[in-house]
């Protein structure tokens, strides 16, 4: 049933059918109840993106995300907040999962997806995995928001992410506890996010003073597999270190688990130190300390700086996350 239906089922003009569906407030209140009465009674839908199509818009945003699998509930919280943000602004979500594993260009499949589903802008959040999208030549010709590229791209708004703040309180409290052999589970250098974490490492120990000892550093996978796999390297070294960050909070929780197997406890015979503060760090036992790089206030930040795109607002380049260090009860002094 169309509206021209509802308006003679209603005995209305198609017209005052179609100023009630859009919810248009001078319609005359009688009227308004009795074409939603026969809606209601007919189960009629609207069409909302023939609707925005034909007024030339959307009104759908694309976001494309990576890392669903492996227990990582960090990029369900991008989608969730994301999500919210959009239905906030009257926007819906056109999302994807860029599985670069298995296709290194997948992130240019999705993007390519979403156009021809007609998105007014992508958010594409994968840290790290969107150069094959950088890569691509028709980019420009819609609004994209990248976070934490490594490099200036002309024509993308790209959120840069401070990572030294955070390292450096981090680094600092150790050395302020007295640790002198701090050990690092690093994400695939591969990826540019986990390559600029580790150099944002490098600067902290500079900064404090500390001499980096690359024996120390243990390149894994920035999973909870990973994690139990790098921590237990490091704990059959002839002198294992006496704190260790890692990568991310899931490294650190596999981490804390190759400890636990040789009943070591976190905080009172080696410190560890996450990296994402997901919300279950505070339920960890010992409550996990962690360098905040919240999902929420991501997706929150890349869906503005997407929108300012999109309505053509100046600003672009302009947007900034500063990480930031939160103690908990997973770090203390070195053991004598």
């Amino acid at each position: 049933m169309n509206i021209r239906e509802i308006a003679r089922k209603a005995s209305v003009s198609h017209s005052t059918v179609s100023r009630v569906i859009n919810k248009v407030s001078t319609v005359d209140p009688k009227l308004a109840r009795r074409v939603l009465a026969v809606i209601d009674e007919v189960g009629y839908r609207p069409n909302y993106q023939a609707q925005a199509l034909a007024r030339g818009r959307s009104h759908t945003v694309g976001l494309i995300v990576s890392e669903l699998t492996g227990g990582n509930p960090f990029f369900s919280e991008i989608i969730l907040y994301f999500e919210r943000a959009a239905v906030e602004h009257g926007f819906e979500v056109l999302i994807s999962f860029a599985d670069t594993e298995t296709d290194p260009s997948h992130v240019a499949v999705c993007a390519n997806r979403m156009k021809e589903r007609q998105v007014e802008g992508i958010a594409v959040l994968t840290f790290g995995m969107e150069q094959s999208l950088i890569d691509g030549e028709d980019r420009a010709d819609l609004p994209i928001v990248f976070v934490g590229a490594d490099r200036v791209i002309e024509g993308v708004r790209n959120i840069q992410i401070n990572y030294l703040a955070g390292m450096r309180e981090a680094v600092k409290h150790l050395a302020d506890f007295g640790h002198k052999r701090i050990g690092y589970l690093s994400g695939q250098l591969s990826l540019s996010s986990m390559r600029m974490r580790y150099d944002a490492l490098r600067k902290a120990f500079k900064a404090i003073g500390i001499a980096i000892d690359k024996g120390l550093i243990v390149e894994c996978d920035h999973t909870l597999e990973g994690g139990f796999q790098g921590m237990s390297r490091l704990l059959s070294l002839p002198r294992p270190p006496t704190a260790v960050l890692c990568s991310n909070d899931m490294a650190a929780m596999g981490a804390l688990r190759a400890m636990s197997l040789r009943k070591l406890h976190a905080g009172k015979d080696i410190s560890v130190i996450g990296f994402d503060d997901l919300p279950i760090c505070n339920y960890m036992q010992p409550p996990l300390s962690t360098i905040r790089f919240s999902p929420k206030e991501l997706a929150i930040l890349a869906f503005r700086a997407l929108m300012d795109d999109i309505e053509g607002t100046e600003g672009k380049g302009e947007y900034k996350y500063v990480t930031q260090f939160v103690l908990r009860e997973s770090t203390g002094a070195p053991r004598t």
